[in-house]
């Protein structure tokens, strides 16, 4: 393939995956390998425990086959920051969109480095079936049916949560959503308009657990069965399912180091217009052009595609419409190379929008690991279909399939009701030596494995996934497993990080059941009165501690050494909270914090250093005093300022506040503290020293891991060799909380039960609150009624449970309906607390009361006066 044609090819870089019977990508793929079919009859029992009415069992034309998605009813809600009862006025196919986005960034390596950055989402969803089942809009979950019923909120959504900047675009060609979309992620990286893009589909059929009604005529068929391109096919069965693909151009996945699964070598999109027999029927030419222009986008040889993942719904008519497109388009090229056909669709159903992400998936994985799998249903050619010649054939039993003189190659198929089609055309990635990359591929030394989650269970089952992922995976280095945690995953509120010196030690590491150390504090040592010998593996990457090895004297060199060792910490993102420090070290920590200026700071931390010299020697008393009085002089030329980071001061037992400034007298203390003998360390337990981080690059790590365990977001590309690549790694275990209308959100106690009600009766006015009014406790009791949460506190935060402007609004509202008085929204969301908006109403309350008593008397002599 020219260079010119490689540029025009996109990387599959990341995928995720729910289908009937598979909650991930490596589950479909064992499924599609055994042949399974998750289309098996319902129990009429089981239906009826399930809530089918005994007139649609009985109904004529009643299928009870489906293919059914498992979790649709739950949603990890408070990893998103999503309140419960927004969730559960969601349509679950956008729940179910958002966990495998993050799969898919997971999955790609991604999750970490996409926020803030021009990731485009291009994705589609079914029709909105759940909006129906959701209750009155006056309750709880109903009130935030606004934001959830528009299905073109999906992409919306997903941008925001994940802080994706590039395009963000809902997509819908009903059948042919997904693979439309693939084509218009992929015209958008080409055109530079993002760097990265999702692209996929989701579709929950409901009720999914229920079956289906065949009509005679259509096209879902009668018996349940769906038997793809077969003789005795007779139509095809609803399924549920989520697909998401992560695309980069090829050049850049090649640059950067992505895991590239598998090429689209092109893609095209087109529409039958009038050319059929009516609106919701095939056409052969629409789609037999659609094939040519993938093909030609492409620029490869159309005898080398192996493998066309078809649409084949299991329809009398649409399935030997597309095999002759097919079958015309070889003709068109003279191609007659042999070229096997499948779907998966009878092995999960027909997903609607997210069908032709099943297919490409598929097409994927079969290209990525060389095997074709076997089409489920299938036995006899339909008589319709006449492949005689073309080379073209039915895959219906697993095959090997081999490597060639070409990679390779496949194509998937996704067709739309109403005319739109869309082709892909899929190739086999093949690394060259540069990409192998590997165990023996890793460099010597020591790196940071950070791991975080919202919640120790979380934590505990990803940390027991990745032990276990390691140990089979011995073909990932270190650093390739090192970058994958570093930029692959978003840090989350409960955080371990470990320094190892390859895949094993981490393993055995990680089989230790380590409880994650919570965010908090950035807590830092820094002590100039041990000696400070950096090791050549620290000093030749950390470039600052350069300038510091040159000084002879001892002190002067610790100073500049622990100053340098701070600044590396700061390049890396981190900014302590607090520094920890005595003797000549609250010089030092003074100095990087603002305090002092560095030369005044460098030439008292020498002194004192000479000061406490002379009194461990016994030596010269005066000379002490001389050297008190210069470090005096020093402070009051040159008077500390305020500084940028809290100081806790060893020797007098206190910490300084950021922000506020040191005496001259505080140094003085500290100093005549050494020449009286009473100099102490500022080591405390469980906290590093930074100057004792220099003694190895993993002593370096080490602190560095634990800056970041603590909140610091490190930069750890400077930490790390240039050889990682990023590698597919276990995903982030999202804990499934049900959050479904037929349940309603947790009842508001101790409080009042307002939220609920019917609208209050009344003048509207704020009289019509009774003094006694717990103000407080009606305004938490609407909190957790919109919310959709319990027991909230007085001093919980608004954002924190999932709250956002429009949420803010129908507060308002209540709040309105309640005590009869307006406040305004960004006053609401400035108080952010319950206790904050409480005094708001209050006030409110009180002027309305004011102005009430004010403007009503009891007769017609409105002369009054009253003191100004």
């Amino acid at each position: 393939m020219s260079a010119q044609r490689d540029r025009r090819s996109v990387a599959v870089i990341g995928m995720a995956c729910r289908f009937p019977g598979a909650r991930d990508i490596d589950a479909y793929w064992r499924n599609l390998l055994d042949g399974a079919s998750f289309l098996a009859p319902l129990d009429e029992d089981d239906l009826r425990a399930r809530g089918v009415p005994d007139d649609v069992l009985t109904r004529e034309g009643y299928v009870p086959v489906s293919g059914e998605l498992d979790g649709v009813d739950e949603f990890d809600a408070a990893w998103f920051g999503i309140a419960p009862a927004e969730a559960a006025a969601m349509d679950p196919q956008h729940r179910l969109f958002l966990q495998e986005a993050v799969h898919a960034l997971e999955h790609a390596g991604w999750a970490g480095g996409a926020a803030g950055s021009r990731v485009g989402v291009f994705c589609g969803s079914g029709e909105n079936r759940y909006a129906r089942l959701l209750p009155a809009p006056g309750s709880g979950a109903g009130s935030h049916r606004s934001m959830s019923d528009a299905p073109a909120m999906l992409p919306l959504r997903v941008s925001y949560h994940l802080d994706l900047r590039g395009p963000s675009v809902f997509v819908s060609s009903l059948c042919s959503t997904s693979l439309t979309a693939v084509h218009l992620a992929r015209q958008s990286l080409l055109a530079g308009d993002c760097d990265i893009a999702l692209a996929g589909a989701v579709s929950v059929q409901l009720p999914q657990d229920h079956g289906y009604v065949a009509q005679d005529g259509g096209v879902m068929s009668p018996d349940g069965g769906l038997r793809p391109f077969d003789g005795s096919a007779r139509g095809t069965v609803p399924g549920s399912g989520v697909g998401v693909v992560v695309l980069r151009r090829l050049e850049d996945a090649l640059g950067d180091g992505d895991h590239i699964h598998a090429v689209l070598h092109g893609t095209a999109l087109n529409n039958d217009g009038a050319d059929r027999q009516s609106f919701a029927a095939p056409s052969v030419g629409g789609q037999r052009e659609v094939v040519l222009a993938a093909l030609a986008e492409a620029g490869v040889d159309p005898g080398t595609i192996g493998f066309v993942e078809a649409h084949g719904t299991g329809t009398p008519l649409g399935d030997p419409v597309e095999l002759a497109a097919l079958r015309e388009a070889r003709e068109r090229l003279g191609v007659t190379t042999p070229c096997a056909i499948g779907t998966v669709k009878s092995s999960i159903g027909h997903l609607d929008s997210a069908a032709g992400m099943a297919g490409l998936i598929k097409a994927v994985l079969a290209v990525r690991e060389g095997v074709v799998p076997a089409t489920v249903g299938h036995r006899e050619l339909n008589p319709a279909a006449d492949l005689t010649g073309s080379g073209l054939y039915v895959a219906t039993e697993r095959r090997p399939w081999p490597d060639d003189a070409h990679p390779r190659r496949a194509a998937v198929s996704a067709l739309g009701v109403g005319g739109t089609n869309a082709h892909v055309v899929v190739g086999q990635f093949r690394p060259g030596p540069e990409q192998s990359g590997g165990a023996e591929a890793d460099l010597p030394g020591p790196e940071v494995f950070p791991l975080s989650a919202r919640t120790s269970a979380a934590f505990h089952r990803l940390r027991e996934r990745l032990a276990e992922a390691l140990g089979e995976r011995h073909e990932v280095s270190g650093a390739d497993v090192a970058r994958a945690l570093q930029d692959g995953r978003r840090p989350r509120e409960l955080r371990r990080a470990w320094v190892a010196a390859s895949p094993d030690e981490l393993g055995t590491a990680l089989k230790e059941d380590a409880d994650p150390t919570p965010t908090g504090p950035v807590e830092l040592v820094v002590d100039l009165a041990k000696p400070v010998d950096p090791a050549p593996s620290v000093t030749e990457r950390l470039p600052l501690l350069g300038k510091a090895l040159g000084h002879p004297e001892e002190a002067e060199r610790a100073f500049l050494l622990g100053h340098a060792a701070l600044e590396s910490l700061a390049a890396l993102g981190v900014a302590p909270d607090v520094l920890h420090a005595a003797g000549a070290g609250e010089y030092l920590a003074a100095a990087f914090a603002g305090a002092l200026d560095h030369d005044v700071a460098l030439r008292c931390a020498v002194r004192h250093e000479r000061i406490r010299e002379l009194v461990t020697s016994s030596g010269d008393l005066s000379a002490c005093e001389a050297e008190l009085a210069a470090i005096e002089r020093e402070l009051d030329t040159s008077p500390p300022a305020p500084a940028a980071v809290a100081l806790r001061s060893a020797a007098l037992g206190i910490t300084v506040p950021a922000g506020s400034a040191l005496s001259a007298s505080h140094f003085l203390q500290v100093s005549q503290a050494a020449a009286m003998g009473d100099d102490v360390t500022a080591g405390r337990p469980g906290l590093p020293d930074v100057l004792d981080a220099l003694s190895s690059w993993r002593s370096w790590l080490t602190l560095a891991a634990y800056c970041w365990e603590r909140g610091a977001d490190v930069e750890w590309a400077a930490l790390r060799g240039p050889a990682g690549r990023r590698v597919p790694l276990p995903l982030y275990p999202f804990e499934p909380v049900r959050h479904w209308a037929a349940a309603e959100p947790a009842r508001p106690a101790p409080h009042a039960a307002l939220p609920d009600e019917a609208p209050r009766t009344g003048t509207g006015t704020a009289v019509d609150v009774d003094a006694d009014t717990d103000v407080l406790a009606e305004v938490i009791a609407i909190w957790e009624a919109v919310l959709g949460v319990s027991d909230v506190d007085r001093e919980a935060g608004f954002f924190v449970l999932g709250g956002h402007s429009l949420v803010a609004a129908q507060i308002v509202a209540r709040l309105r309906e309640r005590f009869g008085v307006r406040v305004p929204v960004g006053d609401l969301l400035d108080a952010e607390t319950p206790a904050g908006m409480a005094e708001l109403v209050a006030e409110r309350v009180a002027s309305a009361r004011l102005y009430e008593e004010l403007t009503t008397t009891g007769d017609d002599d409105t002369t009054g006066t009253f003191e100004l």
